[in-house]
């Protein structure tokens, strides 16, 4: 089994109820949606070097668990599948084998983090699998995007039950945020949420008081704290 990777590093964990903690990051190439993409506006991804399919090199898992393996030699840091989406085409069978091996190594010898996290945008439908933690976008009107929103994750996470997934809207406008309370209230949503803004186009401090006001359950504020402490550097 092999696929795209474009790049294999260790930080810590830049966002979310992760953030600060050391991690090894697998970021995945290839990524069918494109996220704020409009006629007057500009594309928001923080890795749009990732987002086409041939993007990166082509490992097999032996590869990448050697990589993680020269990283984490202790076999202590949270391990993070990103993207690129680490759930789209061949990417998802490669993230499952990964996770299996991480939880299935880690449990038997009691290491931490056995959970593999993955950040995924939301099209991709999730798993009920104990050996991963999701990360999920729901992308609000201002992506472009929301009409490619597989609404089953909804279900899906709920049935989970896990306490460490997250639900992550990322706001552009008001009317994104407007639009995020409504989901959470169709959808009954009880997941940690975390709201982060559009950088250059909406304040944080801004964005803080709709969330005091509003006050969604289990909601928090998320910056991305490797680019307060790099800026906007690749691997770090």
């Amino acid at each position: 089994m092999f696929g795209k990777i474009h790049e294999i590093y260790s930080s810590i964990s830049g966002e979310g109820i992760s953030q600060g903690v050391p991690t090894v990051f697998v970021r995945f190439a290839g990524c069918s949606l494109r996220c704020g993409k409009t006629e007057s506006k500009s594309l928001w991804c923080d890795t749009p070097y990732a987002l086409g399919p041939n993007q990166g090199e082509t490992k097999t898992v032996s590869n990448i668990m050697d990589e993680i393996e020269t990283l984490d030699k202790n076999h202590g840091y949270q391990i993070l599948l990103t993207g690129g989406e680490p759930l789209e085409g061949k990417n998802r069978d490669l993230s499952i084998t990964i996770a299996q091996t991480i939880f299935s190594y880690r449990t038997k010898h009691g290491k931490p983090y056995p959970t593999s996290r993955v950040e995924t945008n939301g099209s991709e439908k999730i798993t009920l699998d104990p050996f991963f933690i999701f990360t999920m976008d729901y992308k609000l009107p201002g992506s472009g995007m929301e009409n490619r929103m597989d609404s089953e994750n909804f279900q899906i996470l709920e049935k989970r039950h896990n306490s460490l997934d997250e639900i992550k809207f990322v706001v552009r406008d008001r009317i994104d945020f407007e639009r995020s309370i409504e989901v959470i209230r169709e959808q009954k949503i009880q997941t940690n949420i975390l709201y982060s803004p559009v950088h250059g186009e909406v304040d944080a401090k801004e964005l803080v008081e709709w969330i005091k006001i509003d006050n969604p359950p289990k909601c928090r504020l998320s910056l991305q704290i490797h680019k307060v402490l790099w800026g906007n550097q690749k691997g770090v």
